[in-house]
């Protein structure tokens, strides 16, 4: 018979068993590890983001990869930190700004799979406003290219001599 079958509440220490001491002692102890270990991973995501605002996924992944190891914290509870922190201090992750590129690229494609010279430059400054200007104006062009490649886009030839030298001048 349990405890409730008693009429005895085991957080009550009127039992005399001191269980309730113990039970207190034990949480309240992991509670401050666990805070501590979720304050220095929090400090950790600050420290990544004084180099640059924007995290890209190789780092991304390498911070959630030190909270899970390092930190002993859930994989939900270090992205979780890891968003918070990223949205107090405003940071941009490249996953997202990816994700919403992706988005306004397959508008601009359209049935033919093809974006223009004026579209992917427009789509370079969305992606350039979607960071927060944290990223150049080349490295949102190599960005856009790597997605258009990734998700078979082709370029619209433009100019007098209809050529894709404007795309193919973007290095990824």
């Amino acid at each position: 018979m349990g405890y409730a079958g008693r009429g005895i509440d085991p957080t009550d220490d009127r039992a005399g068993d001191g269980l309730c001491l113990t039970v207190s002692f034990l949480q309240g102890s992991s509670m401050s590890a666990n805070d501590d270990a979720r304050k220095r991973f929090a400090d950790l995501v600050k420290l990544n983001g004084l180099t640059g605002k924007f995290i890209s996924r190789e780092t991304e992944r390498r911070i959630l990869e030190e909270g899970v190891t390092r930190y002993e914290l859930a994989l939900d509870d270090a992205r979780g930190l890891l968003r918070t922190v990223a949205a107090d201090q405003d940071f941009v992750f490249e996953s997202e700004t990816g994700l919403r590129i992706r988005q306004v690229l397959d508008r601009h494609a359209g049935k033919k799979g093809k974006i223009s010279k004026d579209q992917f430059l427009q789509t370079s400054a969305i992606l350039r406003d979607f960071s927060n200007e944290s990223i150049g104006e080349e490295e949102a062009k190599r960005q856009i290219k790597r997605i258009m490649i990734d998700n078979g886009w082709e370029p619209r030839r433009a100019g007098l001599l209809r050529s894709k030298r404007w795309y193919n001048r973007v290095e990824v």
